[in-house]
């Protein structure tokens, strides 16, 4: 048996306490300390990374353009450059920002892959041991056309569309039933530049939104009541300035997850998301804002239809990290003092990786 110690975070939340681990399984958590361990810090599982955009990373960012211009398909510059941009050099830094989201304690993130058959199967064919994709692709074009969507969606885990102002009403509607019947995730970008029809959006039964950055107290009562999740992208938002009312999801009973957004412009970096979506809450009258390290760690994975894992615990397989530790609460020193190169140890199954630090 094998051990990491510190503040470890339970289904109750943190105990001071040790994780003992050996085959790829959790076998004991106690309180207390052990004599021998592999590190000490903030025991939590790994985070998952719930909307990015990777292949844009490649792509230059041009601060005098609107999110419109810069995002848009189909003519939107991110579209224009990937569209030039050859296969090899697309895979190797799609390839490299999931080694970099991996040791910043990342092991999955959910990626709307643009560029139809081709551009799904560029990110499937990325190593999955470490930073798992869990791809949401999209048509080539705006429309639907059956037989593009039957090979699409034996290579992706869902479809992940742009919103809903861009789509013809019928042709949308048509492929969200079509994704549906096939049991894959269906989401969509909702509400982020203008507010959009809410009950338009819902009439598609989407798994879940993402942004909403522009939703009405009444959007929000709804989103809760019918329990839909919102991923939110505070720093991607906020420089196209907009500001996500998270104090106001969470009053409501929104299940909100964190998401990083366009790699052109946001690095995949959760430690840095966390600590944006801790101050805005602050800046937005919320003192305790321990929730953030769910919107990190365990309502992703609610998303997936996994198992709605809030903490570590005993027979579950290995997937946490440890992150060196502070003085003070384990929340507050995850969301607001800890950094990309704070993690010492990931545990993924048998596989165990350290740091020098």
């Amino acid at each position: 048996m094998r051990y990491v110690e510190g503040a470890v975070l339970t289904e109750s939340g943190f105990i001071g306490g040790y994780v003992g681990f050996e085959s790829g399984i959790v076998r004991e958590i106690g309180r207390g300390r052990v004599r021998s361990t592999l590190a000490r810090g903030i025991i939590v599982p790994t985070f998952v990374n719930a909307h990015t955009h990777i292949a844009d990373y490649g792509v230059p960012f041009d601060p005098a353009l609107s999110l419109e211009e810069t995002v848009a398909p189909p003519y939107g510059l991110k579209h224009r450059v990937l569209n030039e941009t050859p296969r090899e050099v697309l895979s190797l830094s799609m390839k490299s920002l999931t080694e970099r989201m991996f040791h910043r304690g990342t092991s999955r993130f959910i990626d709307f892959r643009e560029g139809g058959i081709e551009g799904a199967h560029q990110l499937a064919e990325l190593p999955k041991d470490r930073c798992a994709g869990i791809i949401l692709g999209r048509p080539r074009g705006l429309d639907f056309d059956e037989k593009e969507m039957s090979c699409l969606l034996k290579v992706v885990d869902g479809i992940g569309l742009s919103s809903v102002s861009d789509w013809d009403p019928n042709i949308i509607a048509d492929l969200a039933a079509f994704v549906r019947s096939r049991n894959k995730l269906f989401a969509i970008h909702a509400s982020e530049r203008v507010r959009e029809n809410l009950d338009r959006i819902l009439d598609l039964k989407p798994s879940f939104l993402v942004h909403m950055t522009m939703a009405s107290s009444d959007d929000l009562a709804t989103l809760a009541q019918e329990n839909i999740p919102v991923v939110v992208c505070p720093r991607s938002n906020l420089l196209f300035g907009k500001m996500p009312p998270l104090k106001d999801m969470i009053e409501a009973g929104v299940t909100l997850a964190l998401g990083t957004d366009n790699a052109m412009f946001s690095v995949p970096d959760m430690f840095c998301e966390m600590e944006f979506a801790g101050r805005l809450l602050r800046y937005q009258g919320m003192k305790d804002i321990s929730c953030v390290v769910d919107m990190a760690v365990s309502n992703g994975r609610k998303l997936l239809n996994r198992k709605l894992a809030i903490g570590i615990e005993p027979d579950s397989p290995c997937d946490f990290m440890v992150v060196g530790t502070k003085n003070g609460d384990a929340a507050t020193n995850l969301v607001l003092r800890s950094a990309a190169d704070d993690p010492k140890l990931i545990c993924i199954g048998k596989k165990v990786w350290r740091t020098n630090r």
